[in-house]
């Protein structure tokens, strides 16, 4: 395609209706603190008022400013991948194992055995202060005798309770530096991508197989740094908090030497690849943002038909497939911007007039529910 086209709002408006590798940071060979601030471009106008005496003219000018996010931590986030994974029963159950390990209980009441395994799976990225201190039990060693199953953690209990009251209040710092209360789901999507672009560095010294230390997203949003499956989770549940659905996908790369994950994100009605990890060497681009299987696979040279989506075993590319091109003219940004007051986003090419971007692409279509 012609990415040196330059599409109107208008044009784009009725399109969307109708419709590793050499610079980067590499690719994780493992099998599967203090934060700062980050926040989205933000583009302000003013708009000049005026008023008419018999006697004087006065002017006066307003400016667009967007309304900060005050967002309020939500214990139950679960990605839809894995509802298609472990069927529609689990969210119940989930939830509930949720509000039990949040609360510090010794107990939790599932429906079904298997759900005990599957919650501790599934709150790598959908719970992950969890994933860090609760321990992990054999379902036969951890079922009590009253059909429940056992809760234990790896630190006491008064403590762990004060690691999960810093966990929530982490959680809604991150989202407030990146996003306001009027984002859209695409709006947000790109917020925290950006935000967690800036925010994080590759951890290279927990790259290999004599890590030492617990790996799972926890620490990247505690401690702003990770590796692949550490930044892949972050994102995703960062997603969920604010209602975008979103899980992790991992894969082999075509002579099985390397493993990697990144994350997967449904925009409007269709999933997209999107790679922090990756993005981290071009922290002012999109490169990898909104992927399709092909670039995915081709970023990194992954086996397609060996994506396996939220670490499930379960859910493969066979039944997700991930087709839709609606972002492929970002990939060529070399500078983006979110225009808040009217919901665009621009894309700037540096071989061009940077005043003027090669692409915009309207997202107020993605409305938020709030």
């Amino acid at each position: 395609m012609n990415k040196k086209t330059i599409l109107t709002a208008a044009f784009l408006s009725l399109a969307l209706l109708l419709t590793s590798c050499n610079s980067k940071v590499p690719a994780d060979t493992t099998t599967s603190a203090a934060p700062t601030s980050a926040t989205s471009e933000i583009t302000t106008t003013t708009t000049a008022v005026t008023t008419t005496s018999s006697e004087e003219t006065t002017t006066t000018t307003s400016a667009y400013v967007p309304v900060p996010r005050d967002h309020v931590f939500n214990p139950h986030v679960l990605s839809e991948v894995c509802v298609m994974a472990y069927g529609e029963g689990f969210r119940e159950n989930f939830f509930r194992y949720c509000d039990a390990v949040l609360a510090g209980e010794d107990r939790v009441a599932l429906d079904k055995k298997a759900y005990y395994q599957q919650c501790r799976d599934t709150v790598r990225t959908c719970l992950p202060v969890a994933d860090e201190y609760v321990c992990f039990m054999d379902t036969k060693e951890a079922k009590n005798k009253d059909g429940t199953y056992k809760l234990e953690y790896s630190i006491p209990k008064d403590e762990y309770l004060v690691k999960v009251e810093e966990f929530k209040t982490r959680i809604c710092e991150l989202i407030n530096r990146a996003c306001y209360e009027d984002d859209s789901y695409l709006e947000s999507t790109l917020a925290l991508y950006k935000s967690e672009t800036e925010r994080l560095e590759y951890d290279f010294s927990a790259a290999g197989n004599d890590i030492t230390r617990g790996c799972n997203p926890y620490h990247a949003l505690m401690y702003d740094n990770g590796i692949c499956q550490e930044i892949a989770g972050a994102y995703a549940y960062l997603l969920l908090q604010v209602g975008v659905d979103a899980t992790t996908c991992g894969a082999l790369n075509n002579s099985n030497t390397e493993s990697h994950e990144w994350t997967v994100v449904k925009i409007g009605d269709n999933y997209y690849h999107c790679d922090v990890t990756f993005q981290l060497n071009s922290k002012d681009t999109l490169d990898y943002f909104g992927m399709t299987d092909e670039k995915r696979s081709l970023e990194g040279d992954w086996k397609i038909k060996g994506f396996n989506f939220a670490d499930s075993n379960i859910i493969w590319h066979k039944d997700l497939p991930i087709e839709n091109g609606l972002f492929e003219p970002v990939w060529s940004a070399t500078s983006y911007e979110i225009d808040r007051e009217k919901n665009l986003l621009y894309c700037y090419d540096s071989g061009q007039d940077m005043t003027e971007p090669y692409f915009m692409m309207n997202m107020s279509f993605f409305a938020f529910a709030a």
